[in-house]
């Protein structure tokens, strides 16, 4: 990592500056007792969104395979209800992981 001359100045200021942490080893384990509870992602969890993910796959694939080089109302209402679909999945699984982490 390549580091400017700013940051080696701003890094040296920092230690000149800063007050040494007292030493109290019941620090750490007073932190680790007050954060949250790890959650795991369990394989049910795992094994759902890649479900999920394939059917949105297939079900896009499906949908561009039947055109026919016209697009009807009906296209496009099955399009926008896939693209619907396929957003809620990507979010619902997104805000799953970040909450977990």
């Amino acid at each position: 990592m390549k580091h400017d001359q700013d940051d080696l100045q701003f890094g040296q200021l920092i230690k000149q500056e800063s007050y040494p942490a007292t030493d109290n080893r019941w620090f750490t384990r007073r932190v680790l007792n007050r954060l949250p509870a790890r959650h795991h992602r369990s394989w049910f969890m795992t094994a759902v969104y890649v479900i999920v993910a394939l059917v949105c796959a297939l079900s896009w694939r499906s949908m561009i395979m039947s055109l026919d080089g016209t697009v009807t109302v009906r296209d496009l209402l099955y399009m926008a209800i896939m693209a619907l679909v396929t957003m809620y999945a990507i979010v619902s699984a997104a805000a799953t992981v970040i909450r977990t982490e």
